[in-house]
């Protein structure tokens, strides 16, 4: 197929685009006998979180230019190190 099919075919057949990620998130919680649902949806919500499954898909709802990536982690950089001269000085 040549370039040109290719790019004529774009709108007549969208398909939406999964990024794979190297840890792909399938989180499964099951009830266990005699537990209350909402201590079963608390642990769910517990296991999303370590996987990172939110921050994955809000990393992937919108286009981030490289110099935001940049900025964004160099800010969190100087958090963690603010964070741990704060906690010298404690001790």
């Amino acid at each position: 197929m040549s370039y040109h099919n290719k790019r004529n075919n774009r709108g007549r057949n969208p398909r939406k685009f999964y990024h794979k990620t190297k840890h792909p998130a399938h989180v499964v919680t099951y009830a266990k006998e005699g537990e209350h649902p909402e201590r079963t949806i608390k642990r769910f919500l517990k296991k999303c979180k370590k996987e990172k499954v939110i921050e994955q898909v809000r990393k992937y709802d919108y286009y981030e230019k490289p110099s935001v990536k940049r900025k964004r982690a160099r800010a969190r950089r100087q958090a963690v190190l603010k964070k741990l001269n704060e906690q010298n000085k404690k001790t």
